[in-house]
């Protein structure tokens, strides 16, 4: 969630960004020794590059972009330095004290507003880069979690009012009939949707502090996804589908390309780089999209149906696998399933009901 502080300084810098496009407006559209001190074509370069750079800070504000802010306190900058020169002139002194006074007040949010920004980033980089950062015993806690969807005036309840502790290095299932809230549980911990109520905290963390870009981080480097539609680009190569979060996160050609090399050794498909994954069996594809989820070194695995499109040997194949990468690594993993094999393999099966756990059933672990 949002902090009030943020979104008071996001909503005023916008609104400043705005008077100053209207001023851009007003000064094109008005005869320029009523507007401005600049000579036509001048005034026209002038305003449109207000008007433009504004637009731009407007975007970059709204989705917490530093590069964006960059233009809004341009923008602000421009307008001090437009006002003092008016009033230096002594002319347009109205205009010239207005343009000088929400200069300097959309300079000073604009830069509150930037180390906002980059201490949500600096969070983000702290609690989620390094795994085991956080003193927490938990990778994942769940308190009084709700997600209701609304049609209209009427709420429909996915998830309701679930509290739950995930231990670091546990392998947890979780079961029940369909349209119980095993999927929208399983995107709100992943930050792929938002609570309408309630906390996730990721290694003791509440990620509903976090803006849109710390979220994005811990969604590439903090947690993997294994999809059951596997989720693969067709016209790309296994390489490059396995390569994507690494280009996101921004890591160097050989780093990728090592780290690709690792994955496809790991998930047994290394003479599988350059196939397209439509030549591929639906086992080989599940394990592409579970190579993708690990590249990065999440510490967190989230599987959404994993075997729900293979046969009974593939699927025993990846379960295994993922058994065996939880219990080599440490690697904590969530994994929604119909299949009571699937759960058997797992540490402890949450079963859901009407978006609530009815009961929790702890497994022997198998001996390693």
């Amino acid at each position: 969630m949002e902090k009030q502080s943020d979104r008071f300084l996001r909503d005023a810098t916008v609104t400043l960004m705005v008077s100053f496009i209207l001023m851009g407006v007003l000064s094109l559209g008005l005869s320029p020794s009523l507007s401005s001190v600049f000579v036509y074509p001048i005034n026209l370069i002038v305003s449109g590059l207000i008007i433009l750079f504004s637009l731009l800070g407007i975007h970059g504000i709204m989705f917490g972009n530093n590069f964006g802010v960059y233009f809004a306190s341009l923008t602000s900058v421009w307008e001090v330095i437009l006002g003092g020169f008016l009033i230096v002139q002594q002319k347009l002194l109205i205009q010239g004290l207005t343009s000088m006074t929400l200069g300097l007040a959309s300079s000073l949010l604009t830069f509150r507003l930037y180390q906002s920004l980059d201490k949500n980033l600096q969070l983000a980089s702290q609690s989620f880069t390094n795994e085991g950062s956080s003193s927490s015993e938990y990778a994942v806690e769940l308190i009084d979690l709700e997600k209701k969807y609304f049609a209209g005036s009427m709420a429909v309840p996915a998830v309701n009012g679930i509290n739950l502790k995930i231990k670091r290095g546990e392998f947890v299932s979780i079961m029940g009939p369909s349209g119980c809230g095993k999927s929208t549980l399983l995107n709100v911990i992943g930050a792929l949707d938002k609570p309408t109520v309630g906390k996730v905290l990721i290694d003791g963390v509440d990620i509903s502090t976090l803006g849109s870009k710390p979220l994005a981080r811990l969604r590439n480097e903090k947690v993997g996804f294994v999809f059951q539609a596997y989720n693969l680009i067709n016209r790309s190569t296994v390489f490059r589908n396995v390569e994507l979060p690494t280009l996101v996160k921004g890591l160097p050609r050989d780093e990728r390309a090592r780290r690709v090399k690792e994955m496809l050794d790991v998930v047994g498909l290394p003479d599988k780089a350059y196939r397209r994954p439509k030549m591929l069996s639906g086992g080989e594809q599940q394990r592409v999209a579970i190579a993708r989820a690990l590249i990065n070194k999440p510490s967190i695995i989230l599987a959404d149906e994993p075997t729900g499109n293979l046969d009974s040997k593939a699927g025993g194949n990846i379960i295994s696998f993922l058994r065996k990468l939880n219990e080599e690594t440490g690697t904590t993993i969530i994994v929604v399933t119909h299949n009571k094999e699937v759960a058997d393999v797992t540490d402890r099966v949450i079963h859901l009901r009407d978006g609530r756990i009815l009961k929790e059933e702890k497994k022997a672990r198998r001996p390693e």
